[in-house]
């Protein structure tokens, strides 16, 4: 039995009651109809929010019956299923209920220390930059804090990754920022510890940063 699939609300891992009624072969309805008198004791087990998904449009002009449906928490879950009947398919649900909750434990944790990791390494990296600009300054360009943005930009597009998504990036692609950012960082370093010119600092980063990503097989580089 596949999955059911999970999501992260408010730091919370729940599940949509429809997705639940569908995964143990239940009439949304009825599993709706047992959260509502149950709500009281489904509320000693954490927030019970719901939400109204409106009708689709109809052929011939308005819109089908909205959809009331509850966000379920994991300890919800198990106490709606043990108002069901065993039998073997009850039974299989239950099992691999458990088991996408704790996969989702599991990928939360990883994307969690992910973050941490990638917040760490762009912090080194912003310092490094900080250096790129004030080389540049004393070596005469006039246009050296540029290269807050263009760097940035430079791994961004690298990645394929668009402005104002790096909050919304999976564990896999904050580790692959992070190795990027890496590199990059010491690029600019080991480039002004050589004297290069300041231009061709950042010519080294994209280059190495660049390489990294042909060898890594991630998006297409950028010309």
């Amino acid at each position: 039995m596949q999955e059911i699939e999970i999501t992260r609300i408010k730091n919370e891992l729940r599940t949509d009651s429809r997705l639940l009624a569908s995964f143990l072969d239940h009439r949304h309805r009825t599993i709706l109809e047992n959260v509502d008198k149950y709500s009281a004791e489904l509320l000693e087990l954490g927030r019970l929010p719901f939400e109204t998904e409106k009708g689709k449009a109809l052929e011939h002009g308005g819109f089908a019956k909205a959809s009331r449906f509850a966000l379920l928490n994991e300890d919800q879950c198990y106490f709606l299923m043990t108002l069901m009947r065993n039998n073997a398919k009850v039974v299989k649900a239950k099992l691999a209920l458990v088991k996408s909750f704790r996969d989702a434990r599991v990928q939360l944790a990883e994307h969690d220390a992910a973050r941490v990791e990638s917040k760490k390494v762009r912090r080194l990296e912003a310092d490094s930059i900080k250096l790129l600009v004030e080389y540049a300054s004393a070596h005469g360009s006039k246009s050296a804090e540029r290269y807050y943005t263009n760097v940035t930009r430079m791994t961004n597009e690298l990645l394929g990754i668009k402005a104002g998504q790096r909050d919304s990036l999976d564990a896999t692609q904050l580790k692959q920022m992070a190795t990027l950012e890496t590199i990059v960082d010491l690029a600019i370093r080991d480039g002004i510890r050589a004297g290069m010119e300041y231009k061709e600092v950042y010519q080294l980063a994209k280059t190495r940063a660049g390489a990294l990503v042909k060898v890594m097989g991630l998006s297409k580089q950028t010309a």
